[in-house]
């Protein structure tokens, strides 16, 4: 990452691990701070701190985010999941740092680390293992590495399975499904996340923090809006998030929300702390093969002539909060369920529309006031106005469990014994609950 300057830099900084130069020209000005160094660092193309400066800038908005939420206890058990990214990094970085102080600032949570292993994915080698596990004895706290698959598809995700094999098999079946890009990398974070719960689960741990700055949320907010999870942008990008639909009470939160990525940047390079190389679906990938690019692509270029682009969009999402009073949440995403609308809403617009596409002019010659054209268009076959027989459990089945969003994913599935069994337990618990309450609704007061 490069700051937004002219040429002539006076300061230049290189880390010899690092593949990229962090180059800051900074006129000989002086700290806005402290007014005495000189400045090592620019952000906003104006606001100049030297290095003494900006690391406890960076420490206290930290700490001042993680305060705010005030839902960490004393003495509470908190996963800090690390991918290996610079983020992550620098995030753990800050907790060790502030277990470290002897003053009233200590922080007072007690730490566990966690990385998820995904070479059965991305096929990383054996040296990338040994570097985490080098890192983590560094910092002298309990760590955690788990495989991917065993965390999503094993009964105790802390043992070593001898079915490890039979989970990866299942894991890469999933992911050969006939997905494109994008869905492949949002089916990515969605199994991820319940990846996180289920270990976290198991390790009583209460809260989860992982690492996302304002950059990252920024291009979730415009990409997610661009799959139909517009209604879920407060849990994409909030602080803290609630996760019903698994019964826990297991909260995450992003401590590092409020950071840029230049000032995480900077604060690595100070620290001298090097990321591990962790390529996913769209590493080296064209900026139009998937809406995840397109939004990274478009959200920085944005960045380089008006600073302030990314806070906008970051801001701007804060205030836009779906109200809802629906209990019912996506078994996949923890998302708000937004597919029960009225006829005359645009998802059923879109369900009409590829009905009609389906079926061709008889669906446009058919009556729409007909019962049965009414469950094609829900696409239910278990819903208010069903009245079939059949007790096997499908995809559409699951379907019906999911928000718009997470449908599409499954649609895409080749077959719905791949999802994790966590997944398929709670559709089952939803549509039990569902076919209980309306054999009992005439009957309730």
């Amino acid at each position: 990452m490069m700051c937004s300057l002219n040429d002539g830099c006076n300061k230049i900084f290189k880390d010899s691990n690092t593949k990229d130069a962090l180059i800051i020209n900074v006129n000989n000005s002086k700290c806005r701070k402290c007014l005495i160094q000189d400045g090592h660092v620019v952000l906003r193309k104006k606001d100049v701190y030297c290095k003494d400066c900006f690391i406890p800038m960076v420490i206290h908005k930290f700490r001042a985010t993680l305060g705010k939420s005030k839902l960490v206890k004393q003495g509470e058990n908190v996963m800090i999941c690390v991918s290996g990214s610079q983020c992550s990094i620098s995030l753990l970085h800050l907790i060790w740092s502030g277990l470290q102080q002897t003053t009233h600032k200590r922080l007072t949570f007690t730490p566990v680390v966690l990385h998820i292993d995904e070479t059965v994915l991305f096929g990383y080698s054996k040296e990338r293992f040994i570097q985490f596990k080098e890192l983590f004895e560094s910092y002298n706290l309990p760590y955690y590495i788990i495989s991917f698959s065993s965390a999503l598809y094993s009964e105790n995700v802390l043992d070593e399975d001898c079915y490890l094999q039979k989970y990866d098999k299942k894991l890469k079946s999933l992911f050969n499904s006939k997905f494109d890009l994008t869905l492949k990398q949002d089916i990515l974070i969605r199994l991820r996340k319940l990846a996180i719960i289920r270990i976290a689960r198991a390790l009583n741990c209460t809260r989860v923090m992982t690492a996302e700055n304002e950059q990252k949320l920024s291009i979730k907010l415009l990409s997610n809006v661009a799959l139909g999870r517009g209604s879920q942008i407060g849990n994409e990008i909030g602080l803290a998030i609630n996760n019903k639909s698994i019964n826990t009470s297991i909260v995450f939160l992003r401590p590092l929300r409020d950071l840029s990525a230049k000032e995480v940047s900077f604060y690595a390079l100070f620290n001298q702390l090097n990321d591990l190389e962790h390529p996913n679906f769209l590493t080296k990938t064209n900026e139009d093969e998937s809406i995840q690019k397109i939004s990274e692509q478009f959200i920085n270029s944005l960045q380089e002539e008006f600073p302030s682009t990314i806070s906008t969009i970051f801001r701007t999402g804060e205030k836009i909060v779906e109200k809802t009073t629906i209990d019912n949440t996506c078994v996949i995403c923890n998302g708000i369920m937004d597919t029960d609308m009225p006829l005359s809403s645009s998802v059923e617009a879109t369900r009409f529309s590829k009905y009609v596409s389906q079926m061709g002019v008889n669906a446009v010659e058919a009556n729409l006031n007909d019962l049965n054209l009414k469950k094609k268009l829900r696409e239910s076959c278990c819903n208010e106005d069903c009245n079939c027989s059949n007790e096997k459990f499908t995809k559409q089945d699951i379907i019906n469990c999911l928000c718009y969003g997470c449908q599409h994913i499954v649609q895409n599935l080749d077959s719905v014994d791949d999802l994790p069994d966590e997944i398929i337990k709670i559709c089952k618990e939803n549509l039990a609950d569902k076919s209980m309450k309306k054999q009992i609704k005439d009957f309730l007061l």
